[in-house]
């Protein structure tokens, strides 16, 4: 039997809250446009979709304008966070290598393409996860790319381990 442990990843395997602030400000400075960014603004975007996020971070605008600027914000945050990741969490590392050897171990995520593979190469957390699939992997909302690395990866049991109340909610439609 093919046991499996999914992991949500910003506010579940790191923050990288004060980073991607500081990126997407660079952004909006360096394309002279005045939206500015908080701690609080960023963690409030965190798990959502582009089409959830477009119109909170970028109110006013149409929602194609929007998009570009969410698009462009997030081609920095990866070159961004190479350089500055996200923070680990106390313990973190010690108690995914107790996990690998027993579990299959996946992380799936909202993020852009790009963003997990960051987590993994500047954390070095790559040894510890067998796979990973975000929605701009394949379109799919989060419970979608569940059941997706459900089927991809032939599990037999699973469960999701995440930050938010929306994660709950993705698992739950995922069964």
């Amino acid at each position: 039997m093919k046991k499996a442990i999914l992991f949500d990843l910003d506010g579940t395997l790191w923050d990288a809250i004060a980073p991607i602030t500081d990126s997407w400000n660079e952004t909006m400075k360096r394309k002279m446009v005045p939206f500015s960014f908080d701690t609080v603004k960023i963690k409030s975007y965190m798990g959502l979709t582009p089409e959830e996020t477009v119109p909170l971070a970028f109110p006013g605008i149409p929602f194609e304008e929007g998009l570009a600027l969410f698009k462009r914000c997030v081609q920095d945050e990866n070159r961004f966070l190479a350089k500055k990741p996200g923070l680990l969490y106390p313990g973190e590392e010690e108690v995914l290598a107790l996990l690998s050897k027993k579990y299959f171990l996946g992380i799936v995520s909202n993020s852009d393409r790009g963003y997990v593979e960051n987590y993994l190469a500047s954390c070095r957390m790559s040894p510890y996860f067998s796979y990973h699939v975000c929605a701009g992997d394949t379109g799919l909302p989060k419970w979608g790319n569940m059941l997706y690395a459900k089927k991809e990866n032939a599990l037999d049991s699973l469960f999701y381990i995440g930050d938010t109340l929306k994660d709950k909610l993705e698992s739950e439609k995922a069964n």
